[in-house]
């Protein structure tokens, strides 16, 4: 969500997909910022789609960064304990899951 800045009379004048101290942080299809960009001759469509395609690679991204938690872990590079608790029980979750699959698939292939 956009991080916007509005000025005395409530004017906005600067929107950010960075955080900025003192900001209003609203959702990308608010009036105000479609006003601002198109105001700007900037469609908002670009965010919008943009959004989609991040949206769309999600899970692909997720694996993505699994993998390299995988690889770093094998090499000793990271520590399970490293990560947060929260990270650690859910990296062991999908292990399990992962393990789940591979022994059905080794069972129906037996």
């Amino acid at each position: 969500m956009p991080y916007v800045v509005y000025d005395e009379s409530n004017k906005v004048v600067k929107i950010s997909a960075r955080s900025i101290p003192g900001a209003a942080v609203l959702p990308h299809d608010h009036p105000d910022v479609v006003h601002f960009l198109e105001a700007k001759s900037i469609s908002p469509s670009l965010v919008t789609e943009a959004l989609g395609e991040l949206r769309r690679t999600d899970n692909e991204m997720s694996r993505a960064v699994e993998d390299i938690i995988t690889a770093l872990l094998k090499k000793n590079i990271l520590k399970l304990n490293d990560l947060p608790k929260a990270v650690q029980d859910r990296i062991a979750h999908r292990v399990k899951m992962r393990i789940q699959i591979q022994d059905t698939y080794d069972r129906a292939s037996n």
